[in-house]
């Protein structure tokens, strides 16, 4: 996020409050907690008492980290308007991994799965695609034009792929539970449509 808010810096309209989102908006951050933002803007609030900042700027922070929650997304975000440039970057810098390259991007996605390696293997696959999903059912994956330019196709891409891998799993895993099998694939090494059958040396009987 630093170096793609250093690449956009004269882009920025009040960089402070961007940087302290950037900062801020993963300062808690527990897989295993649903309060991870609510948190990290308690932990932000402490500091800006200490730092004595404008209300202005702590108004704009506790926006930006909020919004990085999946649940507070709204269509007005699909919008490119002057007034929320700021918090349009800071999102995008936040996503940016999503328009990476298919190497950097796969290295993303196994990070996550160890991240939530407390999570059953079907249980995940099958979370993780309904949050992946929402973003293909967005107008656009990015905010701003700069980053729809470079960076959309690449996360459209990214993510249709990832989801398809997660569904494929998620529906082997049943299958496998359905019939009895110990599945003995890895993770990610099956996509979409793949049947039990099509593995009997690797999931086997109970």
């Amino acid at each position: 996020m630093i170096l793609n808010f250093k690449h956009f810096y004269q882009e920025l309209t009040f960089p402070r409050t961007v940087l302290f989102a950037i900062f801020f908006h993963d300062y808690i951050y527990d897989p295993k907690s649903n309060n991870n933002e609510e948190e990290s803007v308690q932990a932000f609030e402490s500091c800006a008492r200490d730092l004595e900042l404008d209300a202005d700027v702590v108004k704009g922070v506790k926006h930006m980290i909020n919004l990085t929650s999946s649940g507070h997304y709204t269509k007005e975000l699909e919008e490119d308007k002057p007034k929320t440039r700021d918090v349009h970057y800071f999102l995008d810098f936040d996503l940016s991994i999503l328009g990476s390259n298919p190497v950097e991007y796969t290295l993303y996605a196994k990070k996550i799965r160890k991240e939530y390696n407390h999570v059953g293997e079907e249980e995940f696959c099958t979370r993780r695609a309904q949050v992946m999903e929402k973003f293909l059912e967005r107008k656009y994956v990015f905010c701003t034009k700069e980053f729809r330019q470079f960076a959309e196709e690449n996360a459209r891409k990214n993510v249709q792929g990832e989801v398809v891998i997660l569904r494929g799993r998620a529906e082997h895993l049943r299958t496998c539970k359905e019939k009895g099998h110990t599945c003995g694939i890895k993770d990610g090494e099956i996509e979409g449509g793949t049947e039990v059958e099509e593995c009997t040396d690797l999931c086997s009987q109970d």
